[in-house]
């Protein structure tokens, strides 16, 4: 809304140019932010703050010079006066849907759509949906506000601390490296050019984080910022490290169902700072072009030329196979229970050094992870103000490629199982034992894991999964994941149990799409 105003960008120059402190160029940054945070929130108050009132004093303007023309002609004076006034009214009103429409977070509009009853009404909607006036926290029910507060804070301080205690590690496994011009790739500085694409790709009107800036904020005002946000990124490649207050991080709990009351039917999203997201998303933009070069085919999410369909081909291939050559089997569906929010971090940085990262790009992982605080937006205000020492954060641009390289420890273990003769996979099509082989899938926290009806495979597959959880503390999910048979399974409760998952049949569901069905299926 503010940069709809006529002169705003005339009025920021004065405002950052009046700025001064002395520090490093993350600290001044940070400094000159809060300062005009206070500027805006004063001049908007001023400015915008009775959009209602005004936009209605515009209307009687109009209105009043459309009654005097009923009874006389205008002159060249009045008419200038109303067209004066229905720029005005019109001003208003643009105004009222931007600021309805930066609320409501509907984004799937065109820019321009006088919507604003609809923008309206879905910011209300979003502001009821996620108002707790109760909340079930472990089992117990809380009502009074202080006291719910309290509970959901100490949970997710819970949640995000590292229980401690010694951890297997990764040495005896073999991954995939990247080259070392490669890794020297990811680790030389940073180019205001590709600063400001990867600030051009992030949702300009999603919601801001502690700092309160939306990314339109910054992408319009970059000819007057970037010195200084250049700066912070230059300091940042040659001291690894940005003052602490810029990682701060507010959780929202988002419902994952209509009429959520327990606090575990709530996904926590995270909305960090503004700079920092632009910073996580130069450097995700840099790891996505090498991640192919340590990623198992076995692995589909967030990777370049690999898509969410073609997982889902592929474990359908399996299974009509299967069903056709009517040959029995075991289809193991796993889900990683809260999976961002366990990954333990020396394992992970363990893991960037076997596939051949530098050390300057794992202190840059490190200092990203490392110096998050969290806050957890409750109503519409912040409570708590904690560290963490686990977990990635959903809203961070970085996450998702992290979680993945995690997630090839679990591929490469289940590779050596089956190299070993622990488990056996299937072979899928072809003739006299040719065709492809195929051992399991992974989609983020979303696997499938082939394999014979045999008791011996599903001990080795549950030791397989408590050595993983061991080693990354990503733990199974037992109550989502489900074992399929596969033609005629003998005691197939008994091989579930051995699991500790349940039973399941086709046909199912994979990645939200049908597996296992009929082709003129309609639903599963």
């Amino acid at each position: 809304m503010w940069l709809e105003e006529k002169g705003f960008m005339d009025q920021m120059k004065r405002w950052w140019g009046s700025l001064s402190f002395i520090g490093s160029s993350s600290f001044v940054l940070d400094a000159k932010l809060r300062a005009l945070k206070v500027i805006l929130r004063s001049w908007n108050k001023e400015v915008f703050g009775l959009i209602n009132s005004k936009k209605s004093e515009a209307l009687r303007q109009v209105e009043f010079w459309d009654e005097v023309e009923k009874h006389s002609a205008l002159s060249l004076e009045d008419c200038e006066a109303r067209k004066e006034a229905k720029e005005a009214y019109k001003s208003w009103v643009l105004r009222e849907e931007i600021s309805w429409r930066q609320k409501s977070r509907e984004l799937w509009l065109k820019e321009g759509d006088n919507n604003t009853r609809f923008f309206h009404r879905m910011a209300n909607f979003h502001f009821r949906r996620n108002w707790l006036s109760k909340l079930k926290v472990n089992g117990c029910w809380h009502t009074e506000e202080n006291d719910l507060k309290n509970n959901v804070v100490g949970t997710f301080k819970v949640l995000y601390t590292e229980k401690g205690g010694w951890r297997p590690g990764v040495e005896g496994l073999s991954f995939k490296r990247i080259a070392s011009h490669e890794a020297e790739g990811l680790e030389i500085p940073f180019s205001e050019e590709e600063v400001l694409a990867a600030l051009s790709d992030l949702g300009k009107d999603k919601a801001p984080g502690s700092n309160g800036f939306t990314m339109a904020f910054w992408l319009f005002c970059w000819d007057i910022l970037k010195t200084e946000i250049v700066g912070f990124f230059k300091e940042f490649h040659e001291r690894g490290r940005f003052v602490k207050s810029l990682n701060a991080t507010f959780l929202v709990l988002v419902p994952k169902k209509g009429g959520a009351e327990n606090l575990k039917d709530f996904r926590p999203i995270s909305l960090v700072g503004s700079l920092y997201k632009l910073l996580a998303k130069v450097l995700a933009n840099r790891i996505k072009k090498v991640m192919g070069k340590v990623i198992s085919e076995s692995q589909n999410a967030f990777m370049e030329r690999r898509q969410i369909l073609d997982a889902v081909l592929i474990a359908n291939e399996a299974v009509d196979s299967r069903l056709k050559d009517e040959v029995g089997g075991m289809l193991c569906k796993l889900d990683i229970e809260k999976a961002y929010d366990h990954v333990n971090w020396n394992f992970l940085l363990a893991v960037l050094r076997k596939m051949g990262f530098g050390e300057k790009w794992i202190k840059w992982i490190e200092w990203c992870m490392s110096t998050v605080k969290f806050s957890v937006l409750i109503n519409g205000s912040p409570s708590g103000f904690f560290h963490s020492s686990r977990g990635l954060r959903q809203g961070d641009p970085l996450s998702s490629y992290l979680f993945v390289i995690a997630m090839e420890v679990f591929s490469c273990m289940l590779s050596r199982a089956i190299s070993g003769g622990f488990l056996s996979g299937w072979r899928v099509g072809g003739r006299s034992g040719m065709g492809l082989h195929i051992s399991h899938l992974l989609f983020a926290d979303d696997m499938l894991v082939f394999c014979e009806e045999s008791s011996d495979q599903m001990t080795y597959l549950s030791w397989l999964l408590m050595w993983f959880e061991a080693c990354s503390g990503l733990r199974i999910n037992l109550e989502k994941s489900e074992l399929i048979l596969m033609g005629r399974v003998h005691d197939i409760e008994g091989l579930a149990l051995e699991l500790g998952c349940k039973v399941g049949g086709l046909p199912s569901s994979y990645l939200g799409l049908p597996l296992g069905a009929p082709f003129n299926s309609l639903a599963v």
